[in-house]
């Protein structure tokens, strides 16, 4: 087991204390949770989402959702971990909703000449476009917002040690990609590091 980092359970009983004074009907206390995690929330969208409009409405979303169900929160799992698994069930609707509509307006109009704009992404972005959506929740969970793999585990309903070797592999892959990248976008990673 990790142990805390210092501050960290502060933070935590922090919140724990908001969240009883939203429970008490202070809804007003909500906004201290949106300012601490807003920023950590929308990076985590943003590259599953990879577009700005759609990632400050899922953000809205996910955090109305958690609002409406705080109730249901207890002090089991951390608030954060609570959160991100909201934003992972979410993402995984608009995801499959996409993937829907995508297929029905394929279906529905003739294939246009697709145009290529990589030479502008960052590195990680072009990164992430290599890996699953699946792959990306857990590369995100514990690169990004540092969760455990435990914590993985409960956000996406998963075994621990199944999380732990998923992301081992997908860090292999991404090292092999690193390499190859490097040569393909033209000294951009070079450039990156």
């Amino acid at each position: 087991m990790q142990s805390p980092i210092p501050g960290e359970v502060e933070g935590r009983n922090a919140i724990e204390a908001v969240i009883e004074q939203i429970k008490a009907g202070d809804k007003q206390a909500y906004r201290e949770i949106i300012i601490q995690s807003e920023r950590q929330m929308y990076t985590y969208c943003y590259y599953i989402l990879k577009n700005h409009a759609e990632t400050q409405d899922a953000v809205r979303e996910i955090f109305i959702r958690a609002y409406e169900n705080i109730h249901q929160y207890s002090r089991q799992v951390s608030f954060s971990v609570w959160l991100y698994k909201i934003a992972y069930h979410h993402l995984i609707h608009m995801k499959k909703k996409q993937s829907r509509q995508l297929k029905l307006s394929e279906h529905n109009k003739e294939k246009q000449p697709v145009l290529h704009i990589f030479q502008h992404e960052s590195v990680v972005y072009e990164l992430l476009t290599y890996l699953t959506t699946e792959e990306r929740h857990i590369l995100l969970l514990k690169s990004a917002a540092h969760v455990t793999f435990d914590e993985i585990s409960e956000i996406m309903d998963l075994n621990s040690v199944t999380v732990r070797i998923k992301y081992e592999r997908l860090r292999r892959r991404l090292m092999e990609l690193v390499s190859q990248t490097g040569e393909v976008t033209h000294g951009t990673f070079a450039e990156a590091n």
